[in-house]
C-alpha cells in the first residue's frame, strides 16, 4: 500500500515533519496505528499534509479527536497539541519520558499554563463542586461535552477568586442554574451570574429573574457574528472588527448565556432604573475597545473547536473566537476583581 501526503509517497515514521514524530511518539498507540497504515497491502491511504495524517490517526484509535496523554494526564483535542510549538512538544515529551534520568517536574506545568491548558488536577476542582453540591445525578452532568466541562472549570476559578459565599449561597446558586441551564456551559454561567447578583444585596436590587428579564432582549439583539474565511492574525482579525463596525454592526457574543454573564459583571444591578441604558453603554465601550486594541495572543482552544483572541484590557481580559463555521464572536469579558464577601441575608425573588 502506500501513503501520500501532499502527492508525495511515505514509507517511514523518519519523512514525516518533526512535530508530527513528536506526536507520534506522545499519543499512546498512535505508532503502531501509522504502522498498521503502512502494512496495509489492500489500501492506499492520501492525506493533503502531514498534520492531516496524525489527525486522522489520533480519531482513528479512539474514535475522537480528543487525544489522552497519561504521562502528563492531559486531554487534549488533536488540534490543540498541533498548535504547540515543535520545541514546546519536545519539552514536553522529554519531561516526561522514561529515558530521560531526571526528568523536570516543572517543565510540563509551565507548558500548561503557556498554552492554556488544564490537567486532571484541574479538572478536580469539577469534580469536587460537582459531589459536594449533590449534582452527579444531574442529566446536564454526564451529557456534558468536553468544553463544556472546560466552561465550568474556567468560570468556577473565576467565581472562586471574585466572590466568597457561604455553602446555602452556593447551593441557592446551583439550584438556580439547574432550574435554568439546557447545558453545563449554560449551568456554568448562571451559577456565576447568581453569585454576581448576591453581592447586591445589601442593597435595593430586583430579584434576579427580572433582571434577567430585562436584559435577555438586549442580549438577543447582541447575537449577529461576522464570518471570516481564514485564519487571523491580530491585526487582520482587527480590520475584520472595524469593517464589521462601520456597516453598522456590533461583534455578537457567542451564546445568549455568555452575553447574559458578561453583561451582568460588568454593569451595576443596585440601578435598576438605568438597567438596560447600562447594558447598551457596556456593549458600546466594549465594542470600541476592541476596535482599538490588538490581541495580544491566539490560540486553539483545549477542546479545539475555536481559535480563541486574547484582548489585554485595563482591569480585564477579553476573550473572542472564531468557530470552525468561522463565526466571529465574544466569548468572554470577566473583570478582574478581589473576592466579594456576599451578604448572609435571604434572597427575595428567588426561583
Amino acid at each position: 500500500m502506500t501513503i501520500m501526503i501532499n502527492q508525495s509517497e511515505v514509507t517511514a515514521v523518519e519523512q514525516l515533519p518533526d512535530k508530527v514524530q513528536t506526536l507520534i511518539q506522545l499519543i499512546p498507540e498512535s505508532k503502531n496505528a501509522f504502522d498498521l497504515l503502512l502494512s496495509n497491502q489492500d489500501e492506499n491511504f492520501s492525506f493533503n499534509s502531514a498534520d492531516s495524517l496524525i489527525e486522522q490517526l489520533a480519531l482513528g484509535i479512539r474514535n475522537s479527536s480528543l487525544v489522552l496523554i497519561p504521562s502528563v494526564k492531559l486531554v487534549a483535542d488533536i488540534k490543540k497539541l498541533l498548535n504547540l510549538s515543535t520545541n514546546d512538544l519536545r519539552d514536553l515529551s522529554y519531561a516526561v519520558s522514561d529515558s530521560v534520568q531526571k526528568p523536570d517536574p516543572v517543565k510540563p506545568t509551565q507548558l500548561l499554563k503557556k498554552y492554556h491548558l488544564l490537567d486532571s488536577s484541574d479538572f478536580s476542582t469539577v469534580n469536587n463542586f460537582i459531589k459536594r453540591n449533590n449534582l452527579s445525578d444531574a442529566s446536564l452532568i454526564w451529557s456534558a461535552s468536553f468544553q463544556d466541562q472546560i466552561t465550568l472549570q474556567r468560570t468556577l476559578t473565576y467565581c472562586e477568586k471574585a466572590f466568597s459565599c457561604s455553602n446555602a449561597q452556593t447551593k441557592s446558586a446551583c439550584k438556580w442554574a439547574l432550574s435554568k441551564a439546557q447545558n453545563l456551559s449554560e449551568f456554568a454561567h448562571y451559577y456565576c451570574i447568581y453569585l454576581a447578583w448576591q453581592q447586591y444585596l445589601s442593597k435595593k436590587v430586583d430579584p434576579i429573574d427580572t433582571l434577567m428579564a430585562q436584559l435577555q432582549p438586549v442580549v438577543l439583539s447582541h447575537l449577529k457574528c461576522p464570518t471570516v474565511t481564514f485564519e487571523l492574525d491580530a491585526n487582520t482579525l482587527n480590520h475584520a472588527i472595524v469593517q464589521w463596525h462601520e456597516i453598522g454592526n456590533t461583534i455578537g457574543f457567542n451564546s445568549a448565556t455568555t452575553g447574559l454573564l458578561n453583561i451582568i459583571l460588568n454593569i451595576d444591578l443596585s440601578d435598576s432604573c438605568e438597567l438596560i441604558t447600562q447594558a447598551h453603554q457596556y456593549i458600546a465601550r466594549l465594542q470600541k475597545l476592541l476596535a482599538q486594541t490588538l490581541a495580544s495572543e491566539h490560540f486553539v482552544n483545549q477542546a479545539g473547536l475555536a481559535q480563541y483572541y486574547v484582548f489585554e484590557l485595563e482591569q480585564r481580559s477579553v476573550v473572542m473566537s472564531v468557530a470552525a463555521d468561522g463565526c466571529l464572536s465574544i466569548v468572554s469579558d470577566k473583570p478582574l476583581k478581589s473576592v466579594i464577601t456576599s451578604p448572609t441575608n435571604t434572597p427575595k425573588g428567588e426561583a
